[in-house]
């Protein structure tokens, strides 16, 4: 393999290097098959001779009347003759006609296509500028785009540089990233020399073998040159190669690698002649490579908007992040936040922008970082993400069998917390006490107009005598198919009877964790109470989690965490259930089973909502050292469980279309799941609906589907 600087010099050294191979030629050739060989030959030779000198021997001395001088002579001559034509036909003499057939010896020029070659470099050092000017003597300083030298290089000079590495061969120019393009074929000149000059150039301008299209888009998704080269070289079959010639930036990301590609050249016997593209300075480049956001948000609940930022070639410059804000309704985009970022080459960094949206809609968020000087990519400068601000507060209905601490930090952190609307019922207080909560309530809600109103159930060591198997089944419907939340926080005065009860099935089945009936013989053995906190460790996996998050990243995240988790009692339970996600499990060596440690937190999907468990009651204790991380807990344990009925529309009614996006004059077909007062299939022959575009108001019917009660 050769790697060539690029300049026109090296072009030109190019395309007198590779050498041609013969075209086709024909001729005639006469020639005698029985000629013998070396002395054989000069014998017969000599035979020929010898005979004739006889011949002419005994004409001289013929001594017959009447025979003249020239009579003899002809004579002679003629029997001369005779004897010199048997002898070449002896030899037989034969005429051939040699075509020495024509086999296409080619040139491939393979041209990187992919996305790095829309690259725009600024040669920052004056030789690799000079060398740039050769190609493109426009000004660099602004950038040069790799694709646009490559365009330059093919075409410029009415395609002087492949006319001149067609002088010997055929050209083959193929495109590729991650599969080669045939862009066309040259004709050798000796090809083009052989035609009538007017079929020349009508095929140099419309023929289909120099019909050739150099127009790149640098839109590939990688870099294969090993597909690339092992492809097009295939493609020629058996005919002679004489060189392939590579156009790249040298970005090979997909594929063998170069010394996989030497070694394929070097057992094919292919010269391979590599031109680099582009500037060899380190790249300087920023971009924002992920911005997260939550999908859904409520109204007057801050919510943060994160991006992760990686800076190359910057020298530890201080980057300006801004966070552009639009509000889908209007059409102006605002800066509302700013930050400054330090960057470290190659590291990704995470920048963090908190909002609170008064105002419900869905809002576009754009983070930002302004290009920097000779920047070489600014495309991937920004990143957006959709966040939809709803209308709804979170209701919640906590059940606890006693006032334990961890309930009375609950309920009052709940009712603190203007995006939450919370009922307690407290099952060890007198029927006439005052409930706790922003909304107060005289029983526990046992019919479904009543629970399906509520997002999320919290239970905290409840008394299974209060309940029956007709309301466990009701919970069960309540998360599974009207995608409520449902939580059990076990403690140790209740929770053994409650998961022992056989009428609670429908709830434990809800539960993200499989129950040990053996959980009693456990307790004993470990003890119901304990003096000294064991740990709990938090899965790596974990710290990602929306219910774990303490912080902006992970590493702040980790330090909120260490030295405050901690637990007394817990409840065993076999394992997590294989959809469960485990956030919490027992530290304690002497804990744990062949599935890990003792669960102690864990939630899953259950139909279309949420359930967690939680396996221990200590969670007050984390405020001793900070209560910020009891509350971000608490909150985010709870949004999560509540977000399978935000996402899920209204409390009886869901819309739902296709797709998200149409395009103007498309027809959309609008698909309802609607529910009675009692939370049960709707059941009319149509029901009257109403859109409002920009205040405009139109009703429409809904006509029920077949086989599918409540779906319009």
């Amino acid at each position: 393999m050769y790697s060539l600087p690029l300049d026109m010099m090296s072009f030109h050294w190019l395309s007198a290097t590779i050498a041609p191979v013969v075209r086709d030629q024909e001729s005639f050739v006469t020639e005698l098959r029985r000629m013998p060989e070396g002395w054989w030959a000069v014998g017969f030779v000599a035979l020929v001779i010898a005979l004739c000198w006889l011949v002419i021997t005994m004409y001289r001395h013929e001594g017959r009347r009447g025979a003249s001088l020239t009579s003899r002579i002809v004579l002679g001559l003629v029997r001369c003759s005779v004897l010199l034509i048997l002898a070449i036909i002896l030899l037989e003499p034969v005429s051939v006609r040699i075509v020495r057939r024509l086999v296409d010896s080619y040139t491939i020029v393979l041209v990187d296509d992919s996305s790095s070659m829309d690259l725009a470099d600024t040669y920052r050092t004056p030789e690799a500028a000079k060398r740039v000017s050769s190609f493109n003597p426009a000004d660099t300083s602004g950038g040069v785009r790799r694709r646009e030298i490559v365009h330059t290089m093919l075409s410029g000079d009415n395609r002087s540089w492949l006319t001149a590495l067609a002088a010997n061969n055929r050209v083959k120019v193929y495109s590729f990233s991650d599969e080669p393009q045939l862009r066309g074929t040259i004709r050798a000149a000796g090809e083009r020399a052989s035609l009538a000059t007017d079929e020349v150039e009508e095929e140099w301008r419309t023929g289909v073998a120099d019909d050739i299209s150099l127009e790149m888009t640098a839109a590939g998704p990688v870099t294969n040159l090993d597909r690339a080269l092992r492809l097009s070289v295939e493609s020629l079959g058996s005919a002679p190669l004489a060189g392939v010639v590579v156009l790249s930036d040298g970005g090979f990301n997909e594929g063998g690698s170069a010394a996989d590609i030497a070694r394929y050249a070097k057992a094919h016997d292919i010269a391979v002649y590599t031109v680099g593209v582009g500037d060899p300075s380190p790249p300087r480049n920023v971009r924002v490579t992920e911005t997260l956001a939550p999908e859904n948000a409520l109204q007057r609940d801050p919510f943060a908007v994160t991006a992760k930022v990686i800076a190359e070639g910057v020298d530890g410059e201080p980057l300006m992040v801004e966070l552009l804000e639009k509000h889908v309704a209007t059409d102006s985009e605002r800066t509302v936040d700013t930050r400054l970022l330090t960057p470290m080459a190659g590291e990704t960094q995470s920048v963090s922008f908190e909002r609170k949206q008064d105002r419900v809609g869905r809002y576009i968020y754009t983070v930002r970082v302004p290009e920097v000087e000779a920047e070489s990519v600014v495309d991937d400068n920004s990143q957006q993400v959709t966040v939809n601000v709803v209308d709804s507060r979170t209701r919640v209905l906590v059940v606890s069998g006693g006032p334990s601490w961890d309930y009375r930090f609950l309920t009052r952190l709940l009712e603190r917390d203007d995006t939450v609307d919370v009922s307690c019922w407290l099952q060890s207080a007198d029927l006439s006490a005052v409930r706790d909560g922003n909304t107060e309530i005289d029983h526990l809600p046992r019919l479904a107009e009543e629970l399906f109103e509520y997002d999320v159930i919290v239970l905290m060591d409840p008394d299974v005598a209060e309940f029956d198997q007709a309301w466990a089944q009701l919970a069960d419907r309540f998360v599974a198919e009207h995608g409520g939340g449902l939580l059990y926080a076990a403690a140790r005065a209740r929770t053994p009877v409650f998961l022992r009860e056989s009428s609670m099935s429908a709830i434990h089945d809800l539960l993200p964790v499989v129950l040990d009936p053996e959980a009693d013989l456990v307790l004993n053995r470990i003890g119901h109470y304990q003096t000294k906190p064991a740990p709990i460790d938090i899965p790596e996996a974990s710290f990602h989690h929306s219910v774990m998050r303490l912080a902006d990243d992970e590493v702040a995240t980790k330090l909120a965490w260490r030295g405050l988790s901690y637990v007394y009692w817990h409840y065993p339970v076999l394992r997590a259930k294989p959809a469960a996600t485990v956030l919490m499990r027992h530290g304690d060596p002497r804990m744990r089973r062949a599935w890990g440690g003792h669960v102690l937190a864990a939630v899953q999907f259950v139909g279309a909502g949420r359930s967690g468990f939680l396996a221990f009651d200590g969670t007050w204790r984390w405020r001793r050292s900070s209560a910020d991380v009891f509350d971000r807990f608490w909150v985010q344990l709870v949004r999560y469980l509540a977000e399978g009925k935000l996402l899920g529309g209204t409390k009886r009614g869901l819309l739902l279309t296709e797709r998200d996006r149409y395009a103007i004059g498309e027809s959309v077909t609008v698909t309802a799941r609607l529910l009675d007062q009692q939370f049960e299939p709707l059941r009319k022959r149509e029901v009257r609906a109403t859109f409002d575009i920009d205040g405009e108001k139109r009703d429409f019917m809904l006509t029920p589907q077949r086989d599918r009660a409540g779906w319009y």
